[in-house]
């Protein structure tokens, strides 16, 4: 748990310094089922339709994934603030797996991972709205493990808020 501490601190102080410098920059939470498929989020954005983002997932609080994934953002109609995204890219971390036991001898296995990742999505700047800059996405985020078995399905649906500039 100390561990887990020690990242959101490090990711909200380099978030906020992000933030302050560079207003294509957005940072929020990602609110995945049993905490799975969510995390801390960064993003930056490349170009109008292009933007980069970074996760920090704590699958279960056992572990730590790193996600980077390139996305392209395409807007929907004529609807000023929504779009949809798609995307990919890579994850890799170290995790705990469940506690085994054999032959008298009980011990936690812990695993690396290492997969690819996919994304496509909604979203929402609420920005005109509420007077307030914040963006809303929901999105499914499959992943394949490569190495290890953390992404061992194909579903990783969440819900997105996050504060831009």
């Amino acid at each position: 748990m100390k561990k887990f501490l020690a990242i959101v601190l490090i990711t909200l102080t380099l978030t906020t310094i992000a933030i302050a410098q560079d207003s294509k920059f957005d940072a929020g939470l990602r609110l995945g089922i049993m905490n799975n498929f969510g995390g801390i989020s960064a993003r930056y954005s490349l170009s109008e339709t292009s933007k980069v983002e970074a996760l920090v997932s704590t699958p279960g609080f056992n572990g730590v994934i790193f996600t980077g994934m390139y996305q392209i953002h395409k807007q929907i109609g004529d609807v000023e603030d929504l779009s949809w995204y798609f995307g990919g890219g890579i994850h890799l971390g170290n995790w705990k797996g469940a506690t085994s036991t054999w032959n008298g001898s009980t011990w936690v296995s812990r695993d690396f991972a290492l997969g690819l990742d996919a994304i496509i999505g909604v979203q929402y700047n609420m920005g005109s709205l509420i007077n307030f800059p914040l963006l809303l996405s929901l999105d499914y985020k499959p992943a394949y493990d490569i190495f290890g078995y953390w992404a061992t399905n194909w579903g990783g649906v969440a819900l997105s808020i996050r504060y831009a500039l």
